[in-house]
Order: structure tokens, then C-alpha cells, then sequence
């Protein structure tokens, strides 16, 4: 098993992986594979996107990948790398594939000069948590993690200010 950060050219051999993250996540999507190409080149690995990106393969095969930011301000003027998503292949799970990305995400944190590595994960999923906490993660008790989706966010961004 090598992992390797994709270039991106390579966006089309992530194409097969990214629908199984997505078929996992949010069950059978009606997305094809030409779709998934077109997200994976304009999106993922568009030039202001700042998406790292880091593929596991294992005899030609992408058995996993994470996708990561670094982020600033952080503390002590360094960089703080956020992982946004790191996802295994059901058949490579339990193969040491998620410890190998997250050691390679851990170098290049390190490489950046980023002073932490953060990420989020469900915590009803007992798996993850164990997985997160034997490399290592802690739970960052002090912070709550906020969003706005659907109509509170098209109602905050249409809301007119007062200019007061």
C-alpha cells in the first residue's frame, strides 16, 4: 500500500471512490461517472480550491483518500491543516489504509509547519471514534460546530442590512 499526493491530472482514477463516499454517505445518488469527473476537475481540483489531496493505492487500486486545507490564521503564525474528508473502500477497511493516510496527512502538516491537524467526525459512528482515537485525535470539547444550509442560508445571504 503507497500513498501519494494526486496532481490534478489524476482526477479521473478518484471518479470510481468518490461515488462510493457519496453512495455511503447519502445513499444510491443518481451521479455518473462523467459527472463525477467534471466535480472531481472543476471543483476538487481547481487551482483556488486549495484542496490537497491524498490517494491510497494498493496494486493499482485507490482504496482510499483524504482531502485536506491548510488554513490560516492559526496559532503562533502557523498554519492549521483541516482534514475535510478521509474515506476508505469498504474492501480495504481494517487494513491499516485509514492509519497510513492519516500518518501522511500527520508528515505533511508537519512539512507546512502547521501546528495542528483537526477534523470532524460522527460521533454515533463507534467505529470512526475508535479509529480516530487509537492515531492519536482528541475531542475538542470547547468548540461547537455551527451551520447554515438550505433556507437560513439563502435567507441570511438575501437579508438586507441597515447599513447601521
Amino acid at each position: 500500500m503507497k500513498v501519494t499526493r494526486c496532481t490534478a491530472s489524476e482526477y479521473t482514477t478518484l471518479v470510481d471512490i468518490f461515488i462510493e463516499m457519496e453512495t455511503y454517505y447519502h445513499g444510491p445518488v443518481p451521479v455518473t461517472r462523467q459527472e463525477m469527473a467534471d466535480y472531481l476537475r472543476q471543483k476538487v481540483f481547481h487551482p483556488q480550491a486549495g484542496t490537497l489531496v491524498f490517494k491510497a493505492e494498493q496494486e493499482g487500486v485507490v482504496a482510499g483518500f483524504a482531502c485536506a486545507a491548510i488554513q490560516f490564521p492559526a496559532p503562533r503564525y502557523s498554519g492549521q491543516m483541516f482534514i475535510k474528508e478521509l474515506f476508505v473502500s469498504e474492501k480495504f477497511r481494517g487494513q491499516g489504509t485509514g492509519t497510513l493516510l492519516m500518518k501522511t496527512l500527520a508528515a505533511a502538516a508537519l512539512d507546512a509547519g502547521c501546528l495542528q491537524l483537526d477534523w470532524l467526525s460522527d460521533k454515533h459512528d463507534a467505529p470512526v471514534q475508535l479509529f480516530y482515537h487509537g492515531v492519536g485525535g482528541q475531542v475538542i470539547e470547547s468548540v461547537n460546530y455551527f451551520r447554515l444550509s438550505g433556507d437560513s442560508l439563502q435567507a441570511l445571504a438575501h437579508e438586507e442590512t441597515s447599513g447601521k
